[in-house]
């Protein structure tokens, strides 16, 4: 059940659309685009003629489907007839076209995909030469409408088309770099979700993201950063080490639940090494920073670090890098101890091993390499 009772009919939305009587409303929305108010904490009997923060008439609503679909249509048409009140006409053409695909999807046609998705990219590359390209977040969200429609192989002609068309010689422009990132995106999202049985279909979209990833670099978010790390791994039918970590921590963490409190937990050595490898990437790694402090740091509070030296120095590696980590993130302990001590420095040895720079250490690190080997030895 929606938000709004359906024995009693909808008013109509700002558009005119009458919702028929029982359709559902899910949530009423302040058309005033600074506003945005509204939503499903709202009394389920009535709703505002007038937003009650801003005081901008006629609030409209999102509803259900099929009457979304059908409300949509209405705004589209008003939207087209090109009045200033109901905003940018040529952003409704995309939207229409947009519309027109989801609408065929729902009706079993998708062979009219093919016609709709061509008509939407030329939109997008005849408002690119005007300066007012319109279409590419539409582009993106039929990607999402033919994924979970499962026709993979209509989305990846979408990709390949956009991607023939698509600018990136000047990121510095909002719509160019807005663009690059939606397309990445839709990309990712394509290998992550099509099933495997669609593998010469996830080849050829591998291959475009491989050769386009490398252009864009400059701009692309975390989330596109860690999703390409991760599918460098999986596409090459390779196990993705952060998932393993992932895996790790959620089996630790059932682990850490069920046995009482104190000691030196189970399976030290993995639990650094995940600290190690995640602090020394934190901008790439995707693990749950929460399973982090439980498992990797909050055991430790009551562990002193001659404790750890023990089980740490032998293994090396990422594991006494991640040791360090802990030591450090943790800030209990007598830095100037033996054991301590010895955990930083040989921690610091390896990451120096890895081949990073001077630019990625902490300034305490820094000062604590001077301080035993000299300036400029790292």
């Amino acid at each position: 059940m929606g938000l709004f009772a359906r024995h009693k009919a909808l008013p109509p939305t700002r558009y005119g659309y009458r919702p028929p009587r029982g359709a559902v409303g899910l949530r009423w929305i302040c058309p005033y685009d600074e506003c945005g108010r509204g939503g499903p904490d709202r009394p389920s009997d009535r709703w505002p003629s007038t937003c009650p923060e801003c005081g901008t008439a006629l609030v409209t609503f999102s509803l259900a489907e099929p009457w979304q679909h059908e409300a949509k249509r209405v705004e589209i048409d008003a939207r087209l007839n090109g009045s200033p009140q109901y905003g940018d006409p040529g952003r409704a053409r995309a939207e229409d076209l947009l519309w027109s695909a989801d609408d065929a999807l729902r009706a079993g046609r998708s062979d009219r995909i093919p016609e709709i998705a061509t008509r939407l990219a030329d939109l997008l590359d005849a408002g690119r030469a005007t300066g007012r390209a319109e279409g590419y977040d539409q582009l993106f969200h039929l990607v999402r409408l033919l994924g979970d429609d499962g026709e993979w192989p209509l989305a990846a002609g979408v990709l390949r088309r956009w991607r023939r068309s698509v600018r990136h010689d000047d990121l510095e422009d909002n719509d160019q770099r807005t663009e690059v990132r939606m397309l990445a995106s839709s990309m990712i999202f394509f290998l992550e979700e099509a099933p495997t049985t669609f593998d010469a279909d996830r080849q050829a979209v591998w291959e475009t993201l491989r050769e386009f990833v490398p252009l864009i670099e400059s701009v692309t978010t975390a989330d596109i950063d860690r999703s390409w790390k991760r599918l460098q791994h999986t596409m090459a039918g390779r196990r993705d080490p952060q998932e393993a970590a992932a895996r790790a921590l959620e089996r630790l963490a059932v682990q850490d639940a069920a046995r009482s409190a104190g000691g030196m937990p189970p399976e030290t050595p993995l639990r650094m090494e995940i600290l190690g490898r995640h602090t020394a990437d934190l901008s790439g790694s995707t693990l749950d920073t929460s399973y982090i402090w439980s498992v990797c740091l909050q055991p430790y509070l009551s562990v002193s670090p001659e404790e750890l030296a023990a089980v740490v120095l032998p293994v090396g590696g990422w594991t006494v890098y991640g040791a360090s980590r802990c030591l450090r993130e943790l800030d209990m302990h007598d830095e100037n101890g033996s054991a301590y001590g010895a955990i930083w420095d040989a921690g610091l040895e390896f990451y120096r091993s890895t081949g990073v720079s001077t630019a990625h250490l902490s300034f305490n690190d820094h000062q604590r390499w001077i301080l035993r080997h000299g300036p400029d030895s790292w």
